[in-house]
């Protein structure tokens, strides 16, 4: 029998730095030795374009994204003759896998598809996101309850990667099939705990894009706390100043980043309108303990208290609760380092190959037996 034929889309590769593309790279990557051949589209700037992918085949489209750079809104534009490659495409697999829906590949992915036949998994990463611009926030909820409500309510399956963003939109979206909540997975040989104590000043780690959901404006108010250094991993229009406890790496590859979250003594993600970001499991898996929004802790489906600090943003002064409970941890350093233990603990529920064989069940419920995807045309 021939492979099961599943076409991947997303808005960007890895090399974006976002965690929406490392889980798509990553289901890429397993997904073969799943016995599922996988052909993935994605797009933005040449010189984030892999020249190949282990495992999958791939089609890189130029993207224009003029607001991704300017505002932290990333919203890629592909030309025409993205377009048709994305349906001939279509019409070659077996089953689409899109992620996210705001976004206009992935929106004409789901909507050639459905004239094609063709059964749409959608992973929907993100849900609301309490910019502080009314204008924003206000933009962002009504694209959620109507195309957001219209598309997921119409695909075959939605799958959650964790419950904030689950929660979200069940209040307003009647699922086509009851909605799946499928954590990701950690590359445990990539990602695991540093042996020796570190010694000096306490190490703060950020790694996220540089926008305002990220709370790069709260940790901006946060770098004068004593007893810390700061690393920040990223790149975005809201930057930190650097300065002699601030350090600012750029973007680093994987291998960079779990170093770097090995070194740390905290993450600190003060994040919101995430669903479960992959960096806060991926910190844990290195042994290092996080500081997140109540938001996030909450999707956590088993939490240990002793390695997940939290804090609530979800007030009216979100800067002063953060720099309170920074502070609260920086005089306790001997917590922090009795975390890693605990962290390291709890990152061994979560890993890749469950998550992949969860997809490839999943595929395999949708795809009809009898489907013959086209060669052309």
């Amino acid at each position: 029998m021939s492979a099961l034929r599943v076409l991947q889309i997303s808005a960007f590769f890895p090399a974006h730095g976002g965690g929406i593309e490392i889980v798509a790279g990553a289901l890429a990557t397993r997904l073969p030795n799943a016995g599922v051949a996988v052909h993935w589209m994605a797009g933005g700037p040449r010189e984030e374009w892999p020249d190949r992918w282990p495992g999958a085949t791939l089609d890189c489209e130029p993207a224009w994204d003029p607001l991704g750079r300017r505002l932290g809104l990333p919203f890629p534009i592909w030309g025409a003759a993205s377009f048709g490659r994305l349906w001939r495409r279509v019409g070659q697999h077996d089953v689409v896998h899109v992620h996210d829906f705001l976004y206009l590949p992935t929106l004409a992915a789901m909507l050639f598809a459905a004239l094609r036949r063709r059964p749409v998994v959608l992973t929907q990463h993100i849900g609301s996101i309490p910019y502080r611009s009314r204008f924003a926030r206000g933009l962002l909820t009504l694209l959620n309850r109507s195309l957001g409500a219209f598309v997921l309510r119409r695909v075959a399956q939605v799958v959650f990667v964790g419950l904030p963003v689950q929660h979200h939109f069940e209040r307003f979206v009647h699922f086509r099939r009851a909605p799946r909540l499928i954590p990701n997975g950690v590359d445990h040989a990539l990602f695991y705990p540093r042996l020796a104590a570190s010694e000096g000043p306490l190490r703060m780690l950020f790694v996220g894009r540089f926008v305002e959901k990220k709370g790069l404006p709260l940790l901006r108010q946060c770098l004068d706390l004593p007893g810390a250094s700061w690393t920040f991993v990223g790149d975005g229009p809201l930057a930190p100043q650097g300065g002699p406890r601030v350090q600012l790496t750029g973007r680093l590859n994987a291998g960079q980043v779990a170093q770097q979250l090995r070194e740390a003594d905290l993450l600190v993600l003060p994040s919101t309108g995430e669903g479960f970001p992959l960096v806060v499991q991926e910190a844990l898996a290195s042994g290092t303990p996080v500081l997140v929004s109540t938001e996030v802790f909450e999707a956590f489906p088993g939490v240990d208290e002793g390695c997940v600090f939290h804090v609530e943003l979800r007030n009216g002064a979100p800067e002063r609760a953060l720099r309170e409970r920074l502070s609260q941890l920086l005089a306790q350093p001997e917590r922090l380092r009795k975390a890693r233990v605990a962290a390291v603990e709890l990152s061994r529920q979560w890993d890749w190959d469950t998550t992949v064989q969860r997809y490839v069940d999943l595929y395999h419920g949708l795809a009809r037996p009898a489907a013959k995807p086209t060669t052309s045309s």
